[in-house]
């Protein structure tokens, strides 16, 4: 998980219980975890529960996914709509199933812990090939891993996910179809990084780097300007046509085929031809969905404050379409933090002690109108749970909901000694000094600002003296992560539904740990016991145990509010009503992953 402010990341997933779909299944009921909108949402459906059918082949699906294009190599692009679009074409090891979330097989049948958790053996399917018609066995898999990425030479960071505790993760053949990874220490979230981890074509790209070395590979293949025909993967779709700043057309894999233990309907993929126009902008995306030049559109925060989405809404009988609720977005939510690093607030000791002050971050989160901020920004598709697990996770605690008390925020800072000792309508400390903050927040975020001026009116009802400043994106980078030189904040981060990847914030030695980041030993009793629960939390092959550490860990967060949640969007999809096997998936980036599974009536 990282610092997000304007980009949007990969969504990170977990380990939920496997799920087979037989052979040939004709409909299969899927009981869905996605927590329920906190708002009735007219006109938008919300899937309780979800009937998976076996499809026909044929017809096409436009889409408009992709602003801009670096490359086409799977492993070096950095645009997560690129990458997203290029997992039709390759495959991993273990695949996330779009409409659960769990993690079931793909490219391997199945998988087994051995050696006291150091180990995971996965057999390969014998009958998996590449789109050019060659079988893939585990050559191509020790070549993918050994070759590329634990190749520290190739221009991806792919290794960092095969790094634990400073040691790389080791990979042997048994045999054609059976490999095995040795672990430094047990891990679980090793599952997920198997789900992201593609394959690749050895007999291609082997005499190809051994002729060009590995630059070629950085630098050459998969490149824009280049050649499309050595971009050939096991996945349900390859690439046949891409047309430089206008287009790609993929169009079925003829040898991709049902693959045990997998999430897998007979036939699939069903869509012959999916198109991806490219460089099309948010208004234009808009409008042609609307009147039907594209089959597919996905909600960004903006449509939400510019009346889009209520546009989309009013649309949708005529442009014959309908729109679909998935939860929480796993982009960026929206939350107050206080600078909790004592000497970074040396300057004032007074307000240092307070920020550390848990029952003054409860008197700030129980006096923001949550539910104003949902209303007047969002137009209601907004929700806000104090979890820092997203609704869609089966770790998540749905009765973690934020209050709304300005009257009990009162009396808590009055508890705490802070009283308007000179009548100006503002709290002082105790030696009659005023307490006053400012909050920084990104300018290039309208929405963040006109929260931080709806919070900054919030904190006046009750006697705090606040400010919003927006600054450069840049400048609050450093202020935060650099010298310290900052008071409170409004920012976000990447969804995610593995508590594992939250490490990066909510441990007390996490470079994003941003309350007092770089800790060399934990400032609080509650955050060594956060500590310790990611600890456990990860190096447990037991669900039920993470389960138990997790929850406790929302708990302590929920109390102590290092991180106080404002509201995080709905993420909402619209289709066209000519398609089958629907589903908005609340883990599958711009609901990509279920085109395989879709075909038109």
């Amino acid at each position: 998980m990282k610092l997000k402010i304007k980009t949007t990341l990969p969504v990170i997933l977990i380990l939920i219980s496997l799920l087979f779909l037989s052979f040939g299944c004709k409909k299969r009921s899927i009981p869905l975890k996605s927590a329920k909108p906190s708002k009735n949402i007219p006109d938008i459906i919300y899937q309780k529960r979800f009937a998976l059918e076996k499809g026909k082949r044929g017809g096409s699906i436009i889409r408009a996914d992709i602003q801009e294009i670096d490359n086409l190599n799977i492993v070096t692009t950095r645009s997560q709509s690129v990458y997203s679009v290029l997992k039709l074409v390759f495959e991993s090891l273990l695949m996330v199933n779009p409409y659960d979330g769990s993690i079931t097989g793909c490219i391997a049948k199945d998988y087994k812990i051995s050696d006291n958790g150091l180990s995971v053996i996965l057999h390969l399917n014998k009958d998996v090939f590449f789109s050019d018609g060659k079988r893939c066995t585990a050559d191509d898999v020790i070549f993918s891993f050994d070759k590329i990425y634990l190749n520290p030479q190739v221009n991806s960071k792919k290794i960092d996910s095969l790094t634990i505790r400073n040691k790389t993760v080791k990979i042997a053949r048994i045999d054609d179809y059976t490999v095995r990874f040795d672990l430094p220490v047990p891990y679980r979230p090793f599952l997920y990084t198997l789900t992201q981890l593609e394959i690749l074509p050895k007999h291609l790209l082997e005499p190809a780097i051994e002729k060009g070395g590995i630059e070629w590979f950085n630098k050459k293949w998969g490149a824009k300007n280049g050649t499309i025909s050595d971009i050939i993967g096991t996945g349900p779709y390859k690439i046949l046509e891409y047309q430089r700043g206008k287009s790609i057309k993929l169009v079925r894999n003829p040898y991709y085929s049902q693959r045990e233990g997998s999430f897998y309907l007979d036939g699939m993929p069903y869509i012959d031809e999916i198109i991806e126009l490219l460089n099309i902008d948010n208004d234009t995306k808009v409008l042609k969905f609307e009147i039907g030049e594209i089959d597919f559109y996905d909600t960004n925060e903006t449509d939400f404050e510019n009346g889009n989405l209520d546009s989309l809404i009013k649309n949708s009988k005529d442009g014959n379409y309908s729109l679909y609720y998935s939860g929480q977005t796993m982009a960026s939510n929206n939350f107050l933090v206080f600078n909790q690093n004592p000497e970074a607030l040396d300057y004032n000791k007074e307000l240092a002690k307070l920020f550390r002050n848990r029952m003054f971050r409860r008197a700030v989160s129980i006096c923001i109108d949550r539910e104003a901020i949902s209303k007047n920004l969002y137009r209601g598709y907004a929700s806000y749970s104090l979890s820092p697990i997203r609704d869609c996770s089966p770790y998540y605690k749905d009765e973690l909901k934020a209050n709304y008390n300005p009257q009990k925020a009162r009396e808590i800072l009055a508890e705490i000694g802070l009283e308007d000792t000179n009548k100006d309508g503002f709290l002082e400390f105790s030696s009659g000094e005023s307490l006053s903050f400012t909050i920084y927040t990104n300018s290039d975020n309208p929405l963040r600002k006109a929260m931080g001026e709806k919070i900054v009116e919030d904190l006046k009802s009750i006697g705090i003296k606040a400010e919003i400043t927006p600054i450069e994106y840049d400048l609050l980078i450093t202020k935060l992560l650099d010298n310290f030189n900052w008071e409170a904040v409004i920012i976000g981060a990447t969804g995610s539904i593995e508590p594992n990847d939250l490490a990066w914030i909510w441990e007390s030695k996490g470079p994003l740990h941003i309350w007092y980041p770089y800790q060399e030993q934990p400032s609080t009793q509650w955050e060594k016991r956060i500590d310790k629960i990611f600890a456990m939390g990860r190096t447990t092959w037991n669900m039920e145990e993470s389960k138990k550490l997790y929850s406790e860990f929302q708990d302590i967060a929920v109390k102590n509010l290092p991180i106080i949640n404002i509201v995080t969007p709905y993420q909402i999809y619209g289709y066209r009503n000519r398609y089958k096997n629907i589903f908005a998936s609340p883990v599958s980036y711009k609901n990509i992953g279920i085109l395989p599974y879709i075909f038109q009536k």
